[in-house]
């Protein structure tokens, strides 16, 4: 007879999602937490983001707000509320354990956008991190894009914006940039543009970036590199995506049969969008 045995199941990923309250005379191990600063950013510019990663029910967008934060030599593009957790996450770790007031605190706070991009201009590479249930990590070059330059204007936080079109891995985008502000660089992997990118959208409307509000207050540029995080390429990174959202049950344990060997679990797969199709 086949019987299975679950392994692996961490808590924060069960809870993943869901509403729940842990009472206070509950205990967990605290989370690790280890990083690396690379410096301080000299502007940070925050951008309502709107996506559909369901590819279902596109008109169904999540929102949230994420930052850009520029340094001289590198910058960093992230959920603020990954920042936030972060911050949260960093203040338990000196704890041996954490109560239930603790952990409903860090999950209050969850990263909506679930990519970080870190921008090296020395080395004209770029850092991903992203998640498919654990934590990975991939670098590649940066990418060099071929804009189509536009006469037309708008104005986006008081700045005169002008357009240009491009396309990115699979889909075609539009941008507003501003060289009054002239920092190559903009939201995700964008740049290339003689000014900074305050606006893009890809043409099917599942993708938009648009900068809200712009501030020059210091911040730590880092990067989480907890022993958790996977170092992975990108080519396997995007597989173990494909093979999460095809059969996530799969990724929450492992299935045996009598004689010890091992079996898939097969779960329902789950719909998404990425912004990169290639």
């Amino acid at each position: 007879m086949k019987f299975i045995i679950l392994l692996s199941i961490t808590l924060f990923s069960f809870i993943k999602g869901q509403d729940t309250k842990f009472p206070d005379n509950f205990t967990l191990q605290a989370p690790k937490y280890q990083i690396k600063i690379y410096g301080n950013s000299n502007l940070n510019i925050y951008y309502q983001v709107k996506f559909s990663d369901n590819i279902n029910t596109p008109e169904s967008k999540k929102e949230t707000l994420c930052i850009l934060q520029l340094g001289n030599s590198y910058s960093k593009f992230s959920d603020h509320k990954g920042i936030q957790q972060d911050s949260i996450a960093e203040k338990f770790s000196h704890q041996e354990r954490i109560g239930g007031k603790e952990i409903n605190q860090l999950l209050k706070v969850r990263e909506i956008w679930t990519n970080i991009i870190f921008k090296n201009k020395l080395t004209d590479s770029l850092i991903i991190q992203d998640k498919a249930k654990e934590k990975y990590q991939y670098e590649e070059k940066a990418p060099i894009f071929k804009w189509a330059m536009n006469r037309e204007k708008k104005n986006i936080l008081g700045y005169e914006c002008r357009k240009a079109t491009t396309q990115y891995r699979g889909r075609s985008y539009t941008a507003w940039y501003a060289d009054k502000i002239p920092v190559n660089n903009g939201p995700y992997v964008f740049s290339g543009l003689p000014g900074l990118i305050l606006e893009i959208e890809d043409d099917k409307k599942y993708f938009h970036f648009e900068a809200i509000a712009v501030n020059q207050k210091p911040n730590d540029i880092y990067l989480r590199n907890d022993k958790s995080i996977f170092k992975v390429t990108r080519d396997k990174f995007r597989k173990i995506q494909q093979s999460y959202y095809d059969n996530p049950g799969f990724f929450h344990g492992k299935a045996y049969n009598g004689d010890g060997s091992q079996m898939s679990i097969k779960s329902n797969p789950i719909p998404y969008n990425p912004i990169e199709l290639e």
